[in-house]
């Protein structure tokens, strides 16, 4: 976005955003900006977000590995963001995604929940969310996908926001309880898919062996990863 352009653009969250974060426009013009639009910018930036800005702005937040405080930061904003996508208070959040994982333990499905905020939780979980709620998630995730092996391609694929991302971090590391855990879920709904007709036995059975080999190369880059971490803490 370009100077040219802000007078005349509707004052939403994103545009606030790309006028803030553009090249184009020089310090005093952001300033300007703000100052002329103060009360349209703050009833803009104070409204509930969407499951979709929220997934838009996490996009723009990424993680750092060896960044814990940093990340720290992020994932406090993370919270206070999902609560405002979800219209609960920031505090009430640990217990929202507990209940969410309680229910779908209980009855095996969340259809009570729309499809937009699931996803937003899910999106926070992968980010922030104990090595349980991956587990979880990740089950419910493979067990209603329209494409079982596209989903678990790109869930243990890096840079997809899925597992894999999730453990690169060194907070994360992958136990071999954690990996046991991981790989029971996704045999399982593969073995589901096969039993279903969604894929072939052929697709089941490679496609099991190599989810097998990957989790162990996700796990191994999570320990090395905690190695460096290590060593740059004892150097």
């Amino acid at each position: 976005m370009d100077v040219s352009a802000i007078n005349s653009i509707p004052i939403t969250l994103t545009n606030v955003y790309e006028v803030l974060s553009s090249n184009r426009i020089s310090q005093s013009q952001k300033t300007q900006f703000l100052r002329q639009n103060k009360t349209r910018i703050e009833q803009a930036l104070d409204v509930k977000l969407s499951a979709t800005e929220f997934k838009w702005i996490m996009k723009l937040r990424p993680l750092r590995k060896f960044k814990p405080i940093r990340n720290s930061f992020t994932k406090r904003g993370d919270r206070i963001m999902l609560a405002n996508t979800l219209g609960i208070e920031p505090s009430e959040l640990d217990e929202y995604i507990t209940n969410v994982e309680n229910i779908l333990s209980d009855v095996d499905e969340l259809s009570f929940l729309p499809k937009d905020k699931l996803d937003s939780i899910k999106t926070y979980v992968y980010r922030h969310g104990t090595k349980d709620n991956i587990v979880n998630f990740l089950d419910y995730e493979l067990k209603y996908t329209n494409d079982l092996l596209k989903t678990l391609y790109t869930t243990l694929d890096y840079h997809t926001d899925g597992l894999a991302d999730y453990f690169i971090r060194p907070i994360h590391k992958m136990s071999n309880l954690t990996m046991v855990k991981l790989y029971n879920v996704i045999d399982k709904n593969i073995q589901n898919a096969y039993e279903t007709g969604s894929i072939t036995e052929k697709q089941k059975n490679e496609t099991a062996k190599w989810a097998l080999v990957r989790i162990y190369q996700i796990k191994n880059n999570s320990q090395f990863i905690n190695a460096v971490k290590t060593f740059k803490t004892l150097n």
